[in-house]
């Protein structure tokens, strides 16, 4: 079951506070969690892989490729401290995974409107936040059209299909409702946690806050029981 899809809704109706709790947030946990780091990561993990959501495991290469570079000097015959570069590739993972449970869960432009106390910058601010996850979105789909080309040639196709002027920041920031509130007292709570020695515990909650939503598990609960039904209709003409 897409639990993206069931959550969407709710997720694009995050309040800009909200959004930049959790951005911080998990932001904040590969640099002040110093315990089960390799625990989280695969945690992470799996909850990428039961949210249907792969395109995580395209960047661990980058971990990984790390780890190979600083075991190079063992062909030489020199040494290498080994938990140091394990900590170290675990630390980057788990950045990559924190990093992504963002793009994956918020759009980066809905924090527009907290900058509208900056009113020059207010559009350029819309614009540049607007612009970072449409430019990752874009990028594979550049690299496919244009596989033979160079990589200034493909940076040039990115940036001119993205010359459109872009609006990503609302008139006004909107009033808090009573479901802001308490979805802004989860987030701020485990903000507060990442400053305790209890940090893994908004690593833990953290995505699942944004991804359970109360609407998602209505409209899972719905898709569930239509399927059981239509099985035990098809199950009953067999017969």
């Amino acid at each position: 079951m897409q639990w993206l899809i069931l959550s969407k809704p709710e997720r694009e109706r995050l309040h800009p506070v909200n959004v930049a709790l959790f951005f911080i947030g998990m932001i904040t946990i590969p640099f002040v969690l110093t315990h089960d780091q390799s625990v989280i990561v695969v945690y992470h993990l799996l909850l990428f892989l039961f949210v249907q959501e792969r395109t995580v495991f395209r960047y661990l290469v980058l971990p990984a490729l790390y780890a190979v570079m600083m075991c190079v000097p063992l062909l030489y015959g020199a040494s290498i401290d080994t938990v140091a570069i394990y900590e170290t590739t675990v630390q980057v993972t788990l950045f990559i995974t924190s990093s992504q449970w963002i793009f994956t869960l918020v759009r980066l432009d809905q924090m527009g409107p907290l900058f509208r106390f900056l009113p020059r910058l207010t559009r350029l601010t819309g614009m540049v936040l607007a612009l970072i996850p449409s430019f990752l979105r874009t990028w594979p789909e550049v690299k496919m059209s244009h596989p033979k080309a160079s990589l200034a040639v493909r940076l040039e196709r990115m940036a001119a299909y993205h010359i459109v002027p872009i609006e990503a920041v609302p008139s006004r920031l909107r009033p808090i409702t009573r479901r802001d509130v308490h979805t802004g007292l989860l987030l701020a709570a485990g903000l507060a946690l990442c400053l305790t020695p209890w940090a893994i515990i908004p690593a833990l909650i953290l995505p699942i806050v944004l991804l359970f939503t109360k609407g998602g598990i209505r409209d899972a609960y719905h898709v569930y029981r239509h399927k059981s039904r239509r099985a035990a209709t098809s199950t009953g003409e067999r017969t």
